[in-house]
């Protein structure tokens, strides 16, 4: 009867204590790095179609949530849905584009886009790439 109580017991325990496979813990960070001697402005994009990986947007929403600035030798947290990243990146992509902060206020956007006047361009197309780069990305 001991032997059966003890059995129940640790099963218990595995079965209370393991994660289900796939399991995505639902908030979550990107660490962005500013290794640079500049101030740099990052943007988040993201799509759900993999047809045009090279997309740029058309307007830079400088006043949107999803555009941030970066002091040269900091760091910013992007607080994303890991649920939601994860979805979106079965059938779409996440791309983070980092410029220079006093670029994006004196030029405009659209010789930004046209000339591609942009620092660096990080893509994410699966979840195995947020997770090879350890939820980091730096620049330069």
């Amino acid at each position: 009867m001991r032997l059966i109580k003890l059995g129940i017991l640790i099963f218990s325990m595995f079965f209370l204590c393991s994660c289900p496979e796939g399991f995505v813990e639902k908030d979550g960070t990107i660490f962005l790095i500013n290794n640079s001697d500049e101030d740099i402005v990052w943007y988040r994009y993201s799509h759900v179609s993999n047809s045009d990986t090279a997309y740029i947007p058309e307007s830079f929403p400088w006043r949107e949530a999803d555009t941030k600035l970066i002091e040269k030798g900091t760091f910013y947290t992007d607080y994303i849905n890991m649920e939601n990243t994860n979805e979106l990146l079965d059938e779409g992509f996440l791309k983070y584009y980092f410029l220079n902060y006093d670029t994006v206020l004196t030029a405009p956007w659209e010789r930004i886009r046209d000339e591609n006047i942009i620092l660096k361009k990080v893509y994410f197309e699966t979840w195995e790439d947020l997770e090879a780069c350890n939820f980091t990305i730096t620049y330069p």
